[in-house]
């Protein structure tokens, strides 16, 4: 296992200001396993089937290649952690991976994990949540 699984949060800071902005950006594809230039697609399918599955291009799969020096493909898989009042909004869990990652050990999978509070339609939900 790489240290790239524990990442020091000096290094995401700018992968997640990036997720961040994701809602703004327009995406491609609204199928689970397709490839889309946001994951608000497939956020939207998490909050409302349970889980979904991508494959990110974009900025944000620019951002993971520059961050974590890899060749492969990022995908994304969102699940719901639990519902919030609004049944339009979820706690999700998105489990990033890119493979192809260069380590001091050779190369391995990168992956980040995390979670957070989105509404279908990418807003974050109200201060009651």
């Amino acid at each position: 296992m790489s240290m790239l699984r524990h990442c020091p949060a000096a290094q995401v800071f700018p992968v997640l200001a990036l997720l961040a902005c994701m809602a703004a950006t327009p995406t491609r594809a609204q199928v689970d396993g397709q490839v889309v230039d946001t994951p608000l697609l497939l956020i939207a399918d998490a909050i409302h089937i349970g889980h979904a599955h991508g494959i990110v291009a974009g900025p944000i799969a620019e951002q993971f290649r520059r961050q974590f020096n890899a060749s492969g493909l990022l995908t994304v898989d969102v699940s719901t952690v639990r519902a919030l009042r609004n049944p339009e909004c979820k706690r999700l869990k998105l489990v990033w991976s890119q493979a192809g990652a260069r380590t001091p050990n050779g190369l391995d999978t990168a992956v980040l994990t995390t979670e957070m509070n989105i509404c279908a339609d990418g807003s974050p939900p109200g201060d009651s949540e």
